[in-house]
């Protein structure tokens, strides 16, 4: 289930759980691994989610797995060797991306080019520029950093899907969570940790301020 709506995570998620499975006619029980959106994102809606997570994961005793919020959204595109870029705000004048490529070799999977990194869009353009070829932009970041990158790409190089494929939905995290498991069966709520790829803005707020205590 996917909305995209003002509310947040901590009034819809669990009320959103128990009508997915009432939908599906499941049980709680019935669940055998967790997957979430571990990251990068907002710090306060990844701290939410990855809680949730382990929380259920730890009371139904089932393995939880992290999956790459960037990495998600990419999952969505099919187009074979076309690059992809997911852009999501990251606030002080910086966003979250990374660059990817679907291979054009079977089994076509998700190639990542670039890891993902909290970068200015000044600096995500620079290096964006080393590709000449076309680039699929995705994300929430397009609405407040779009015009800019279009403007500093050549002309035609950036591409924007369809709406529901700019964003991270939550099929796309259950089904890269399924990857994630099969290369780490092991894998438990203990180890799962938001990927933040900087420091909370209190914290670096409390260390300029000189206040150890």
């Amino acid at each position: 289930m996917t909305l995209n709506i003002k509310k947040t995570h901590s009034e819809r998620l669990m009320p959103l759980i128990d009508i997915l499975l009432n939908e599906s006619d499941k049980r709680i029980d019935d669940i055998t691994c967790i997957a979430v959106a571990a990251g990068p994102g907002s710090f306060t809606g990844l701290r939410i989610g990855v809680a949730t997570a382990r929380g259920l994961a730890q009371a139904l005793n089932v393995k939880a797995v992290p999956v790459c919020t960037l990495q998600a959204m990419a999952e969505g595109i099919f187009e074979q060797g076309i690059l992809i870029c997911p852009v999501l705000d990251a606030r002080r004048s910086q966003v979250y991306s990374a660059l990817f490529r679907r291979s054009i070799y079977v089994p076509c999977k998700i190639e990542t080019l670039i890891e993902p990194v909290a970068i200015s869009v000044e600096e995500l353009l620079t290096t964006l520029g080393n590709f000449k070829e076309p680039i699929m932009f995705l994300g929430e970041g397009l609405n407040s950093y779009g015009e800019k990158l279009f403007e500093g790409l050549p002309a035609g190089h950036a591409i924007v899907p369809p709406a529901p494929f700019r964003f991270c939905r939550a099929a796309l995290v259950a089904m890269l969570g399924v990857k994630v498991l099969n290369k780490n069966p092991e894998s438990s709520y203990l180890d799962l940790l938001p990927r933040y790829l900087r420091r909370p803005e209190a914290e670096r707020l409390l260390d300029e301020s000189g206040n150890t205590s």
